[in-house]
Protein backbone atom coordinates (compact mmCIF):
# COMPACT_ATOMS: atom_id res chain seq x y z
CA UNK A 1 0.00 0.00 0.00
CA UNK A 2 1.41 3.05 -1.24
CA UNK A 3 1.67 6.07 1.43
CA UNK A 4 0.20 9.54 0.48
CA UNK A 5 2.77 12.32 -0.54
CA UNK A 6 2.60 14.96 1.84
CA UNK A 7 1.64 18.22 -0.08
CA UNK A 8 4.36 20.68 -0.13
CA UNK A 9 3.72 23.65 1.88
CA UNK A 10 3.73 26.86 -0.11
CA UNK A 11 5.83 29.52 1.49
CA UNK A 12 4.31 31.75 3.49
CA UNK A 13 2.98 35.13 1.77
CA UNK A 14 3.34 38.67 2.76
CA UNK A 15 0.77 40.50 3.70
CA UNK A 16 -0.23 43.46 1.45
CA UNK A 17 -2.05 46.85 2.71
CA UNK A 18 -5.52 46.63 1.17
CA UNK A 19 -6.35 49.19 -1.61
CA UNK A 20 -8.74 50.89 0.51
CA UNK A 21 -5.64 51.72 3.43
CA UNK A 22 -3.33 53.12 0.80
CA UNK A 23 -6.31 55.58 -0.62
CA UNK A 24 -7.10 56.45 2.85
CA UNK A 25 -3.12 57.19 3.94
CA UNK A 26 -2.92 59.25 1.13
CA UNK A 27 -6.08 61.00 1.74
CA UNK A 28 -4.49 61.88 5.05
CA UNK A 29 -1.29 62.86 4.04
CA UNK A 30 -2.99 65.36 1.41
CA UNK A 31 -5.89 66.86 4.29
CA UNK A 32 -2.46 67.76 6.73
CA UNK A 33 -1.00 69.24 3.72
CA UNK A 34 -3.93 71.40 3.11
CA UNK A 35 -4.77 72.10 6.66
CA UNK A 36 -1.11 73.59 7.53
CA UNK A 37 -1.51 75.68 4.05
CA UNK A 38 -4.82 76.96 5.51
CA UNK A 39 -3.41 77.89 8.72
CA UNK A 40 -0.24 79.44 7.14
CA UNK A 41 -2.61 81.75 5.12
CA UNK A 42 -4.68 82.32 7.85
CA UNK A 43 -2.31 83.45 10.38
CA UNK A 44 -0.04 84.99 8.06
CA UNK A 45 2.84 82.77 8.71
CA UNK A 46 6.08 82.49 6.31
CA UNK A 47 8.94 80.66 6.11
CA UNK A 48 11.99 82.42 6.73
CA UNK A 49 13.22 84.55 3.84
CA UNK A 50 16.48 83.03 2.33
CA UNK A 51 19.64 83.96 2.69
CA UNK A 52 20.28 87.13 0.26
CA UNK A 53 22.25 86.28 -3.03
CA UNK A 54 25.73 87.02 -2.71
CA UNK A 55 27.46 88.77 -6.19
CA UNK A 56 30.65 87.38 -6.88
CA UNK A 57 32.59 90.28 -7.86
CA UNK A 58 36.21 90.42 -8.53
CA UNK A 59 37.06 93.54 -10.58
CA UNK A 60 36.21 97.30 -9.78
CA UNK A 61 34.76 96.82 -14.00
CA UNK A 62 31.85 94.83 -11.98
CA UNK A 63 31.45 96.96 -9.63
CA UNK A 64 30.99 99.56 -12.21
CA UNK A 65 28.81 98.03 -14.39
CA UNK A 66 26.32 98.03 -11.09
CA UNK A 67 26.49 101.61 -11.11
CA UNK A 68 25.84 101.88 -14.76
CA UNK A 69 22.79 99.87 -14.58
CA UNK A 70 21.25 101.95 -11.68
CA UNK A 71 22.41 105.06 -12.26
CA UNK A 72 24.00 106.05 -15.80
CA UNK A 73 21.96 103.42 -18.62
CA UNK A 74 18.53 103.31 -16.37
CA UNK A 75 15.42 105.00 -18.29
CA UNK A 76 15.43 107.62 -14.98
CA UNK A 77 18.51 108.67 -16.38
CA UNK A 78 18.37 111.81 -18.07
CA UNK A 79 22.07 111.67 -19.41
CA UNK A 80 25.72 112.68 -18.83
CA UNK A 81 28.72 114.25 -20.27
CA UNK A 82 31.86 113.59 -18.84
CA UNK A 83 34.00 116.28 -17.14
CA UNK A 84 37.74 116.02 -16.32
CA UNK A 85 38.53 112.30 -16.63
CA UNK A 86 41.72 110.75 -15.62
CA UNK A 87 43.14 107.47 -16.01
CA UNK A 88 41.55 106.45 -12.51
CA UNK A 89 39.07 108.52 -12.03
CA UNK A 90 35.81 109.00 -14.03
CA UNK A 91 33.51 112.68 -13.41
CA UNK A 92 30.35 113.19 -14.81
CA UNK A 93 27.88 115.56 -15.05
CA UNK A 94 24.56 114.46 -14.75
CA UNK A 95 21.67 116.00 -16.17
CA UNK A 96 18.26 116.09 -13.79
CA UNK A 97 17.81 115.73 -10.25
CA UNK A 98 19.82 113.60 -7.36
CA UNK A 99 18.58 110.08 -7.38
CA UNK A 100 15.79 109.42 -4.71
CA UNK A 101 17.16 107.51 -1.49
CA UNK A 102 15.50 104.12 -2.31
CA UNK A 103 16.80 103.65 -5.44
CA UNK A 104 20.26 104.83 -3.87
CA UNK A 105 19.69 102.39 -1.38
CA UNK A 106 19.27 99.63 -3.37
CA UNK A 107 22.68 100.23 -5.26
CA UNK A 108 24.40 100.18 -1.99
CA UNK A 109 23.15 97.12 -1.03
CA UNK A 110 23.59 95.63 -4.53
CA UNK A 111 27.48 96.89 -3.74
CA UNK A 112 27.63 95.35 -0.35
CA UNK A 113 26.87 92.21 -1.36
CA UNK A 114 29.45 91.87 -3.89
CA UNK A 115 32.05 91.67 -0.79
CA UNK A 116 34.09 93.58 -2.48
CA UNK A 117 36.21 96.54 -1.29
CA UNK A 118 33.98 98.94 -2.98
CA UNK A 119 32.01 101.61 -1.30
CA UNK A 120 29.42 103.84 -1.96
CA UNK A 121 29.46 107.27 -0.49
CA UNK A 122 26.26 109.94 -0.94
CA UNK A 123 26.88 113.55 -0.39
CA UNK A 124 22.68 114.44 -1.01
CA UNK A 125 23.68 118.01 -0.37
CA UNK A 126 26.44 118.73 -2.56
CA UNK A 127 24.82 116.53 -4.89
CA UNK A 128 27.38 114.29 -5.27
CA UNK A 129 27.41 110.44 -5.61
CA UNK A 130 30.98 109.09 -5.02
CA UNK A 131 32.23 104.78 -5.73
CA UNK A 132 35.38 104.05 -4.20
CA UNK A 133 37.47 100.98 -4.36
CA UNK A 134 39.78 99.74 -2.10
CA UNK A 135 39.22 103.34 -0.56
CA UNK A 136 40.59 105.18 -3.77
CA UNK A 137 37.90 107.44 -5.53
CA UNK A 138 37.46 105.30 -8.61
CA UNK A 139 33.56 107.88 -10.14
CA UNK A 140 31.94 111.10 -9.03
CA UNK A 141 29.10 111.80 -10.26
CA UNK A 142 28.22 115.19 -10.04
CA UNK A 143 23.94 115.93 -9.97
CA UNK A 144 21.57 119.16 -9.71
CA UNK A 145 20.70 120.48 -6.18
CA UNK A 146 16.76 121.63 -5.82
CA UNK A 147 16.18 124.63 -3.79
CA UNK A 148 14.40 122.72 -1.55
CA UNK A 149 17.15 120.34 -0.66
CA UNK A 150 19.58 123.74 -0.03
CA UNK A 151 17.16 125.22 2.19
CA UNK A 152 16.79 122.20 4.45
CA UNK A 153 19.00 122.84 7.16
CA UNK A 154 21.19 119.46 8.18
CA UNK A 155 20.89 117.26 11.16
CA UNK A 156 22.94 116.31 14.17
CA UNK A 157 22.54 113.79 16.37
CA UNK A 158 25.35 112.98 18.74
CA UNK A 159 25.14 109.58 20.68
CA UNK A 160 27.07 109.01 23.44
CA UNK A 161 28.31 104.81 23.92
CA UNK A 162 29.39 103.31 27.09
CA UNK A 163 27.02 104.50 29.70
CA UNK A 164 26.35 102.09 32.85
CA UNK A 165 29.99 102.47 34.83
CA UNK A 166 29.45 105.19 37.02
CA UNK A 167 26.72 107.73 37.69
CA UNK A 168 29.15 110.43 37.22
CA UNK A 169 28.77 110.05 33.72
CA UNK A 170 24.66 110.27 33.61
CA UNK A 171 25.07 113.31 35.59
CA UNK A 172 27.55 114.98 33.33
CA UNK A 173 25.33 114.43 29.99
CA UNK A 174 22.44 115.38 32.13
CA UNK A 175 23.94 118.85 32.45
CA UNK A 176 24.97 119.63 29.23
CA UNK A 177 23.08 121.64 27.08
CA UNK A 178 23.12 119.92 23.81
CA UNK A 179 21.01 117.24 22.72
CA UNK A 180 22.88 114.10 23.61
CA UNK A 181 21.84 110.71 23.04
CA UNK A 182 22.68 108.17 25.53
CA UNK A 183 23.47 104.38 25.20
CA UNK A 184 23.81 101.97 27.78
CA UNK A 185 25.71 98.88 28.36
CA UNK A 186 23.53 96.58 29.58
CA UNK A 187 25.54 94.37 31.84
CA UNK A 188 27.37 97.37 33.68
CA UNK A 189 26.84 97.69 37.30
CA UNK A 190 24.30 100.82 37.36
CA UNK A 191 22.83 100.38 33.88
CA UNK A 192 19.15 100.17 35.65
CA UNK A 193 19.66 102.87 38.23
CA UNK A 194 21.35 105.07 35.31
CA UNK A 195 18.04 104.27 32.87
CA UNK A 196 16.23 105.31 35.66
CA UNK A 197 17.93 108.75 36.57
CA UNK A 198 17.42 109.51 32.50
CA UNK A 199 13.52 108.54 32.41
CA UNK A 200 12.84 110.95 35.54
CA UNK A 201 14.59 113.89 33.51
CA UNK A 202 12.73 112.55 30.30
CA UNK A 203 15.69 111.96 28.62
CA UNK A 204 14.84 108.88 25.53
CA UNK A 205 18.11 106.51 25.19
CA UNK A 206 19.62 103.19 23.76
CA UNK A 207 20.93 99.67 24.72
CA UNK A 208 24.80 99.87 23.75
CA UNK A 209 24.45 95.89 22.80
CA UNK A 210 27.67 94.15 23.28
CA UNK A 211 28.95 91.97 20.02
CA UNK A 212 31.94 90.41 19.37
CA UNK A 213 34.88 91.54 17.97
CA UNK A 214 36.76 89.96 15.40
CA UNK A 215 39.78 89.45 17.92
CA UNK A 216 38.25 87.93 20.47
CA UNK A 217 38.37 86.46 23.24
CA UNK A 218 41.84 88.24 23.20
CA UNK A 219 39.74 91.64 23.47
CA UNK A 220 35.93 91.42 25.27
CA UNK A 221 33.07 92.97 24.46
CA UNK A 222 32.04 92.35 28.40
CA UNK A 223 30.48 89.17 30.05
CA UNK A 224 27.13 88.10 28.15
CA UNK A 225 27.65 89.33 25.22
CA UNK A 226 25.97 88.24 21.98
CA UNK A 227 28.41 86.18 20.24
CA UNK A 228 28.26 84.03 16.61
CA UNK A 229 28.73 80.92 18.90
CA UNK A 230 25.25 81.56 20.90
CA UNK A 231 22.04 79.67 18.82
CA UNK A 232 19.58 81.67 17.80
CA UNK A 233 17.43 81.29 21.28
CA UNK A 234 20.49 82.10 22.97
CA UNK A 235 20.92 85.37 21.39
CA UNK A 236 17.01 86.09 21.94
CA UNK A 237 17.27 85.37 25.84
CA UNK A 238 20.25 87.93 25.71
CA UNK A 239 18.20 90.73 24.37
CA UNK A 240 15.44 90.06 26.70
CA UNK A 241 17.83 90.40 29.59
CA UNK A 242 19.82 93.58 28.42
CA UNK A 243 16.03 95.11 27.87
CA UNK A 244 15.05 94.10 31.23
CA UNK A 245 18.13 95.87 32.58
CA UNK A 246 18.14 98.82 30.60
CA UNK A 247 13.94 99.03 31.12
CA UNK A 248 12.37 102.10 29.04
CA UNK A 249 14.86 102.00 26.35
CA UNK A 250 13.92 102.67 22.68
CA UNK A 251 16.40 101.72 20.59
CA UNK A 252 20.16 100.21 20.27
CA UNK A 253 23.32 100.20 18.64
CA UNK A 254 26.34 97.63 18.56
CA UNK A 255 28.91 97.93 20.90
CA UNK A 256 32.24 96.76 19.41
CA UNK A 257 30.92 94.11 16.73
CA UNK A 258 33.48 93.65 14.42
CA UNK A 259 32.93 90.42 13.90
CA UNK A 260 28.90 90.15 14.64
CA UNK A 261 28.34 92.79 12.56
CA UNK A 262 29.67 91.04 9.30
CA UNK A 263 27.68 87.91 10.06
CA UNK A 264 24.02 88.51 8.20
CA UNK A 265 22.65 85.34 9.49
CA UNK A 266 23.61 86.40 13.50
CA UNK A 267 22.62 89.93 12.70
CA UNK A 268 19.24 88.77 11.36
CA UNK A 269 18.16 87.31 14.10
CA UNK A 270 19.39 89.95 16.42
CA UNK A 271 17.39 93.05 14.03
CA UNK A 272 14.00 90.76 13.83
CA UNK A 273 14.10 90.52 17.98
CA UNK A 274 14.94 94.21 18.08
CA UNK A 275 12.09 95.13 15.76
CA UNK A 276 9.80 93.16 17.54
CA UNK A 277 10.25 95.04 20.33
CA UNK A 278 9.56 98.47 18.49
CA UNK A 279 12.98 99.69 18.46
CA UNK A 280 15.41 101.32 16.49
CA UNK A 281 19.26 100.75 15.38
CA UNK A 282 21.95 102.41 14.69
CA UNK A 283 24.67 100.76 12.99
CA UNK A 284 28.07 101.96 14.65
CA UNK A 285 30.22 100.62 11.38
CA UNK A 286 33.07 99.30 14.17
CA UNK A 287 34.35 97.95 10.92
CA UNK A 288 33.91 98.76 7.33
CA UNK A 289 32.38 95.48 6.27
CA UNK A 290 29.29 95.78 8.74
CA UNK A 291 26.54 94.31 7.38
CA UNK A 292 23.97 95.91 10.13
CA UNK A 293 22.51 98.66 8.46
CA UNK A 294 22.10 96.26 4.97
CA UNK A 295 20.27 94.20 7.02
CA UNK A 296 18.16 96.58 9.45
CA UNK A 297 17.18 98.57 5.85
CA UNK A 298 15.68 95.14 4.20
CA UNK A 299 14.28 93.96 7.60
CA UNK A 300 12.42 97.43 7.48
CA UNK A 301 13.52 98.72 10.63
CA UNK A 302 13.87 102.24 11.27
CA UNK A 303 17.89 102.55 10.86
CA UNK A 304 20.86 104.49 10.20
CA UNK A 305 24.82 104.44 10.43
CA UNK A 306 27.19 106.54 12.14
CA UNK A 307 29.36 108.98 9.99
CA UNK A 308 31.74 109.68 12.65
CA UNK A 309 33.77 108.94 15.82
CA UNK A 310 34.32 112.08 18.02
CA UNK A 311 37.03 110.54 21.00
CA UNK A 312 39.09 108.11 19.37
CA UNK A 313 42.16 109.92 21.15
CA UNK A 314 41.07 111.68 24.48
CA UNK A 315 42.08 114.93 23.83
CA UNK A 316 39.93 118.00 24.09
CA UNK A 317 41.84 119.30 21.20
CA UNK A 318 41.16 116.73 18.85
CA UNK A 319 37.60 116.04 19.86
CA UNK A 320 37.44 119.63 18.87
CA UNK A 321 38.38 119.58 15.54
CA UNK A 322 36.31 116.20 15.39
CA UNK A 323 33.48 118.22 16.29
CA UNK A 324 34.24 120.74 13.36
CA UNK A 325 34.56 117.75 10.91
CA UNK A 326 31.25 116.65 11.88
CA UNK A 327 29.45 119.84 11.11
CA UNK A 328 31.26 119.86 7.38
CA UNK A 329 30.02 115.90 7.00
CA UNK A 330 26.19 117.35 8.00
CA UNK A 331 26.80 120.44 5.27
CA UNK A 332 27.63 118.01 2.68
CA UNK A 333 25.27 115.07 3.47
CA UNK A 334 22.47 116.70 5.26
CA UNK A 335 22.49 114.98 8.32
CA UNK A 336 25.65 113.27 10.50
CA UNK A 337 25.57 110.53 13.51
CA UNK A 338 28.88 111.53 15.81
CA UNK A 339 29.40 108.70 18.47
CA UNK A 340 31.42 109.86 21.49
CA UNK A 341 32.16 108.23 25.11
CA UNK A 342 31.72 109.81 28.56
CA UNK A 343 35.77 110.44 28.55
CA UNK A 344 36.67 114.05 30.88
CA UNK A 345 37.73 115.27 27.72
CA UNK A 346 35.12 115.10 25.87
CA UNK A 347 32.45 116.21 28.25
CA UNK A 348 35.15 119.57 28.25
CA UNK A 349 35.17 119.75 24.50
CA UNK A 350 31.34 119.58 24.28
CA UNK A 351 30.95 122.47 26.86
CA UNK A 352 34.25 124.64 25.50
CA UNK A 353 32.91 124.27 21.59
CA UNK A 354 29.35 124.91 22.82
CA UNK A 355 28.73 128.47 21.48
CA UNK A 356 30.17 127.42 17.88
CA UNK A 357 28.05 124.56 17.35
CA UNK A 358 25.48 126.66 18.15
CA UNK A 359 25.99 129.55 15.65
CA UNK A 360 26.62 126.53 12.91
CA UNK A 361 23.64 126.91 9.95
CA UNK A 362 22.44 122.94 11.50
CA UNK A 363 19.69 121.46 13.73
CA UNK A 364 20.96 119.37 16.65
CA UNK A 365 18.58 116.36 17.35
CA UNK A 366 18.00 112.68 19.27
CA UNK A 367 19.26 109.63 17.77
CA UNK A 368 15.22 108.82 17.07
CA UNK A 369 14.46 111.71 14.57
CA UNK A 370 17.50 110.57 12.65
CA UNK A 371 16.70 106.88 11.46
CA UNK A 372 14.28 106.02 9.26
CA UNK A 373 12.56 103.52 7.29
CA UNK A 374 13.93 102.68 3.69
Amino acid sequence: MTSKKKPLRAGKKKKRLPVQGVRLALVIVLSGILVLGGLIAYFGLQSPPPPPEKIRISTYADVNRLVEEALLASDRSSGWRRVGDSDRLVRLQMYGDYPEAQRLMELATRIALTDSPAQLDLAPRKGIVRVYWQSELRMELHYKVSEQVRQKRPLVAIIMDDMGRNLAGFRNLISLTLPVTPSILPQTSYATRGAGMLSDEGYEYMIHLPMEPRNYPSISPGPEALLLSLSPNELKQRLSLYRQRVPGAIGGNNHMGSRFTEDRPAMRTVLEELKTAGFFFVDSRTIGDSVAFDEARRLGMRTAQRNIFLDNEEDVAYISRQLRKMIRIAEEKGMVIAICHPYPETFQALRQNESWLRSQKVDFVLASQMVRRY
